[in-house]
This record gives structure tokens, C-alpha cells and sequence, in this order.
């Protein structure tokens, strides 16, 4: 089995933490601004907890996957695989207040079930996770001011 790889990435967005939080958890609008997501569907949603599949096409890699999100409102994600090509994924978006927007930081560790995927995939997959930051950037500055404000 190929080891745990581990992925981080952060930025600083000119968005306060409660939009920040609900652009990250409109799970439902990322085929709109992440060019490898395929399709995204919520297949349970509450105050504190979402539970989502996302699909994933870049180069040769397609799959998709599910996790369950354990939210902590306006400060925490935590994601956990539910189901997909990994033997483990596991990560968090942290989000914290930063002059007039929110300092955030994803962390993703993932290991591929098969050893081929993982040769095959690891990399592409791992880029395709540090992109992650960069698609919520601009997400960000493409919206308009009063848009995503509401918190789901």
C-alpha cells in the first residue's frame, strides 16, 4: 500500500469568514467554478454536518468520491471519506477572521485503495487538491458583494 500523502494549501480572501464558510459548503455549485468537478450532489445537509459525493475528471484520473463534513460554523470543515477509490482521506478547511477577510488553510491526506491508482494518480490527485485554494480565490472575487451571504 502507497503511503499517506499529505496536501496544504492557504490564502488569504477578502471575504469575511461567514461567507468564506458558506461558498465553501455550496457543495451543489462547485461543477460551476472547479473545472475537474464533473458533478457534485448533497445527499444529506443539516446545521452541523454535510454529507456530499463530488465527481472528478483530470487527465487520465476520473472517480468520484464521498465524504462527511462536520461543520464547525464560520471556523471549521473537517472531511471524512465516506466512500470512493481511497483506503483513507481525511481533511479541514480552517478559517480565521484576518484584517478585513479570512485566513484559510485546507489540509487533505489521502492514500489510494490500489497501488496502481496510486502510482498512476497520486500526483494529479494532489494537484487537483492544491488547486482547491486557488478555484475558492477566485470563486471569491468573481461573486458579488451581497452573494453568499446567506449561511446555510
Amino acid at each position: 500500500m502507497s503511503p499517506m500523502r499529505e496536501v496544504k494549501r492557504s490564502a488569504l480572501i477578502k471575504m469575511p469568514p461567514n461567507r468564506l464558510f458558506a461558498l465553501i459548503n455550496d457543495i451543489d455549485s462547485y461543477p460551476q467554478f472547479l473545472p475537474w468537478c464533473t458533478h457534485a450532489q448533497v445527499l444529506s445537509r443539516s446545521d452541523r454536518e454535510i454529507v456530499a459525493t463530488i465527481g472528478v475528471r483530470r487527465g487520465p484520473f476520473t472517480g468520484e468520491f464521498t465524504t462527511r463534513n462536520a461543520l464547525e460554523p464560520y471556523r471549521r470543515v473537517h472531511m471524512r471519506l465516506v466512500d470512493g477509490p481511497f483506503s483513507a482521506l481525511e481533511g479541514e478547511w480552517h478559517l480565521a477572521p484576518a484584517g478585513e477577510g479570512t485566513q484559510v488553510e485546507l489540509m487533505l491526506r489521502f492514500q489510494f485503495k490500489n497501488a496502481l491508482s496510486a502510482v498512476l494518480f497520486e500526483r494529479i490527485f494532489a494537484e487537483t487538491v492544491g488547486s482547491l485554494v486557488d478555484a475558492f480565490v477566485a470563486r471569491s472575487r468573481a461573486l458579488p458583494p451581497a452573494e453568499g451571504a446567506v449561511v446555510p
